[in-house]
């Protein structure tokens, strides 16, 4: 049997997902995975923790033109710099751990939703062998910073051919480099006939239909959009679906506002069924993560979002707009008017899912596992390997400057 290791981060659920993805196909294929929740096994900075999953939203919500200011400059950051990026100190303490479970594991292939353990594995092995092949992805339609730091894995997934050169740019080499989309989970790439999906929900078929899908967004929650809609489209025929993940407050809110009758309302907490309601929907009003906006593509939505957004998001819905399968509003007026279009005019919602359609790429988990299985990986005996001197070798080897790709 085929052994997978996968690499998670928890820093916003995109990460965990795109895991999750790759292991319930891996496991479908017959292959044993086990998945390692980076920090939250190996890390023992609860500050460097609290980062990750409490801090990124805080900055994002309240700094958020500090926090893109960073993410620009840090992108800028050349591959012979590597050694002395920013990210390579926060992972010095989990080096060893992450060799001794490599080397206890043995999986023939491994595969990281995120890019730190790709840095790990980077530093590892020039020193110590990793016969697993290792692949990830860039989790956005932006380039997030440091992957110049991540250029020792075996392959890199990204959203198509013409990130290609930006990519060699950062170290990695063509071969590296699969363009196959990013990894989602299957689902949302299964057709469900809309009319069905309609009648599953307890829906109208021919009605305009909206999916809201901002609970406990950085801001503005589902809340806001709703009372939005309900206050200013009531003279509408229209459907509202709202998916309030685990936003409490945002639903109990919701449940409570008055809803004119030609407004048919469904209002959910937390939802496995995210693809059904995707596949009952005209459009999508949503967030902008890499995951998220893979979803809406292969589930052929279009996509309305917000401008005031963290800078991958930002460059997300940039090339949404660019290629013409998603509308971007900046206040609450402008939204409206763009919903209002695509309410009177079906020719345009039609022209964006064709847009959507020719953007999508729907079999990135499938091409993903396809090569993980191909994989095999021989272990050579490890003879007396002194874990507790692993993280101080890295800590030299890192003073010294990187060779060239």
């Amino acid at each position: 049997m085929k052994r997978f290791l996968i690499f998670t981060v928890t820093a916003g659920g995109g990460h965990n997902s795109a895991a999750n993805a790759v292991k319930e196909k891996l496991e479908a294929m017959g292959g044993e995975v086990k998945v390692v929740d980076l920090l939250h096994e190996y890390c023992d900075s609860k500050t460097f923790i609290w980062m990750q999953e409490v801090g990124y939203g805080i900055v994002v919500q309240y700094l958020h033109k500090i926090y893109n200011a960073f993410y620009r400059h840090w992108q800028k950051s050349k591959p012979e710099k590597a050694n002395k990026s920013v990210v390579q100190m926060g992972l010095m303490k989990m080096y060893d751990k992450v060799l001794q479970l490599i080397y206890d594991f043995k999986p023939d292939a491994i595969y990281a939703s995120h890019f730190f353990p790709c840095v790990m594995i980077t530093n590892l092995r020039k020193l110590y062998p990793i016969p697993a092949k290792t692949f990830s992805f860039i989790f956005d339609y932006a380039v997030c910073p440091f992957w110049e730091a991540a250029t020792g894995i075996d392959y890199l997934l990204v959203p198509n051919e013409s990130y290609i050169p930006y990519m060699i740019s950062k170290g990695f080499t063509k071969q590296q480099l699969l363009p196959y989309g990013l990894t989602v989970n299957e689902k949302f790439s299964q057709n469900i006939d809309k009319s069905k999906a309609r009648a599953k929900l307890g829906l109208k078929d021919g009605v305009f239909t909206m999916f809201v899908m901002f609970g406990g967004g950085f801001w503005s929650g589902n809340y806001k959009i709703v009372k939005n809609i309900v206050k200013h489209l009531k003279s509408h025929s229209l459907q509202i679906i709202v998916a309030n993940g685990r936003a409490e407050k945002d639903k109990k809110k919701i449940d409570k506002l008055k809803v004119p009758a030609n407004i048919k309302l469904l209002n959910y907490g937390f939802s496995k069924d995210v693809d059904l309601l995707m596949s009952a929907a005209d459009i999508i009003i949503g967030k902008a993560g890499g995951v998220s906006v893979t979803e809406s593509l292969n589930k052929f939505l279009p996509m309305v979002c917000c401008k005031k957004l963290p800078e991958q998001e930002r460059v997300n819905v940039e090339m949404l707009v660019r290629e013409g399968a998603a509308k971007q509003y900046k206040n609450n007026k402008e939204m409206i008017e763009i919903l209002s279009q695509l309410l009177n005019d079906p020719k345009l919602l039609l022209q964006m899912r064709e847009n959507v359609a020719r953007l999508r790429r729907p079999d990135a988990t499938m091409l993903l596992a396809k090569d993980m299985f191909e994989c095999e990986a021989i272990y050579p005996e490890q003879a007396n390997i002194d874990y507790s001197k692993i993280n101080k070798q890295i800590k030299k080897i890192l003073k010294t400057k990187p060779k060239q790709a």
